[in-house]
C-alpha cells in the first residue's frame, strides 16, 4: 500500500512541477524578475510540496479501497 502510494505520487509530482515551474519560467522569463528564488531552489520547492501531498492523498486512497475491500 505504501510502495503503491510513493510510486504514483511520483508521476504527479513532476507534472506539477514541469507544469508549475519549469514550463512559466521558460515561456514567460519576462514575468520574472530578481524577487523570485533560482529556478532549481523552486523546483525543488514545489516537487517536494506537491510528492507530500500526494503521497499522502494517495496513501488515503489506498486505505479507503482497502477498508472497503475487508468490509465486504
Amino acid at each position: 500500500m505504501i510502495k503503491r502510494a510513493l510510486k504514483s505520487a511520483i508521476g504527479v509530482s513532476t507534472g506539477t512541477t514541469i507544469g508549475g515551474v519549469v514550463l512559466p519560467r521558460i515561456l514567460f522569463s519576462e514575468l520574472y524578475n530578481n524577487t523570485y528564488p533560482p529556478i532549481l531552489e523552486q523546483t525543488l520547492l514545489y516537487f517536494v510540496i506537491s510528492y507530500g501531498a500526494c503521497f499522502i492523498i494517495n496513501l488515503l486512497i489506498e486505505w479507503i479501497k482497502n477498508r472497503i475491500k475487508n468490509v465486504n
